[in-house]
């Protein structure tokens, strides 16, 4: 297994793929002659670097973004594509999604920051250089 310039060590990378093996902590521990303790940490603290280089990646792709829309309290998100596909036009990018799929992924993704189909929190919209849209 490589490791190199990852953010996991070689402990929690072997760890987690014998759990995906589908071996339990116990059997893991006995296999890597540790605790069960032990491999309850290193278990953790590897899903929590993964989780780490996600969100580390998708600020990554919202900086970059060429196009960010802020969506203020009161605006209809039915509005959002019509805003997106203009923004996109200005800035020669093809958008991936259809108005409705653009209207489900911010449901989806915000859907804690609506009330129907108005904004009550503020978010943003962003376009990457490849069409995709991200929502944060």
């Amino acid at each position: 297994m490589l490791m190199r310039d990852t953010f996991l060590t070689e402990a929690q990378a072997r760890v987690l793929e014998l759990r995906a093996k589908g071996l339990n902590q116990a059997e893991i521990a006995r296999r890597l002659r540790t605790s069960r303790a032990n491999v309850c940490i290193l278990e953790r603290r590897a899903k929590e670097n993964i989780a780490r280089a996600e969100r580390t990646l998708k600020l990554a792709a919202r900086l970059r973004a060429p196009v960010v829309l802020e969506m203020k309290v009161g605006d209809d998100i039915l509005a959002a594509p019509k805003r997106l596909f203009k923004a996109a036009d200005a800035a020669k990018l093809k958008v991936n999604l259809s108005t409705p799929e653009m209207i489900a992924k911010i449901r989806e993704v915000a859907g804690d920051k609506l009330h129907g189909r108005s904004v009550v929190k503020r978010f943003n919209l962003a376009l990457t250089a490849d069409g995709a849209l991200l929502v944060y």
